[in-house]
C-alpha cells in the first residue's frame, strides 16, 4: 500500500491546467485502487495527505463548498474507494471547516501533526510557521488564525468575505514583491527547533513552492526535510511504501 503526499493545489475555478492535473491524480488513484482489488495486490493508495493551500481561497464552508463542489466530489469518490483522506489548513483555506469535512469524506488535521509510516516518525507541516523571518507574514497569520477574528469573518455577508479576502490577495502580492527570497523561505534553525521537539527525523511541508529534499544532521544524527512542490503538470506526490 502507498501513503501519499502532495501540497499547494490552488484549485481555482478559473484554471482549467490546475484543473485538470487534480482530475489526473484523482483518477490514477481510483485506478490503483480498483486495480489491487481486482488483483489483490498491493498496489492501493492507503492514505492521502494534502498539506495545506488545496484551494486558491476559501471564505467559509458556506460560501465555498458551491465553489469548489467538482473537486470536493471527487474527493468523496476517492475516500469512499477505499483511501484515507487528510487535509491540512495552508495559508489560503484556514477557513475549511466541518461542513467541508462531511461533504468530502476527508479528516481535517492540525499544522504540525505527526505519524507513523513504515517505523518512521514523519513530522507534517504546512510549512509557513517555519518563515519565522517574515515577521509581517507572521503577524498576519496570528490575525487571522485567532477564533475570534475568525468568527466576526465568518459571521459577514458572503459579498463582504469576496470583498476582504481579494484586498488581503492583493496586498499579499505587493507585499511579497518586496521581499527577498531568503525572506519568504523557511528558516533551518526553525526547522531543527520543532523537529527536535517533536523527535522527528522527517519533515514533510509545502508552502515555499521550492521542492527539494535537503539532508542534514539533528543533534549528530541524519535528517531530513522533504519540500513538497505547487501543482503544475509536471509535479508529482511524494510517496512512501508501508508494509501490507
Amino acid at each position: 500500500m502507498k501513503t501519499l503526499f502532495i501540497s499547494d493545489l490552488h484549485l481555482d475555478p478559473k484554471r482549467a491546467d490546475i484543473q485538470g492535473c487534480f482530475n489526473q491524480f484523482i483518477n490514477s488513484c481510483l485506478t490503483a485502487n480498483e486495480d489491487s482489488k481486482t488483483n489483490s495486490d498491493n498496489s492501493s493508495i492507503d492514505s492521502l495527505y494534502i498539506l495545506g493551500d488545496l484551494f486558491e481561497v476559501w471564505i467559509g464552508d458556506d460560501a465555498s463548498i458551491p465553489v469548489y463542489q467538482q473537486s470536493i466530489t471527487q474527493l468523496r469518490q476517492l475516500s469512499e474507494s477505499g483511501t484515507n483522506i487528510y487535509v491540512m489548513h495552508g495559508n489560503r483555506d484556514f477557513l475549511m471547516g466541518s461542513d467541508f469535512e462531511l461533504a468530502s469524506g476527508c479528516t481535517l488535521i492540525p499544522d504540525l501533526y505527526q505519524i507513523t509510516i513504515a517505523a518512521q516518525t514523519i513530522l507534517l507541516s504546512h510549512g509557513d510557521i517555519f518563515c519565522t523571518a517574515d515577521k509581517d507574514y507572521l503577524d498576519f497569520r496570528k490575525m487571522v488564525r485567532d477564533p475570534l477574528w475568525q468568527q466576526n469573518f465568518l459571521n459577514k455577508p458572503i459579498a463582504e468575505r469576496v470583498s476582504i479576502a481579494q484586498t488581503m490577495r492583493e496586498k499579499s502580492k505587493l507585499n511579497g514583491l518586496d521581499k527577498a527570497p531568503e525572506i519568504t523561505d523557511v528558516s533551518q534553525d526553525a526547522v531543527k527547533q520543532i523537529m527536535l521537539e517533536y523527535n522527528s527525523s522527517t519533515l514533510i511541508h509545502g508552502h515555499t513552492h521550492r521542492p527539494a529534499v535537503h539532508e542534514f544532521r539533528l543533534q549528530g544524527k541524519p535528517a531530513r526535510r522533504i519540500v513538497l512542490p505547487d501543482w503544475t503538470p509536471d509535479a508529482k506526490a511524494f510517496e512512501i511504501n508501508t508494509p501490507g
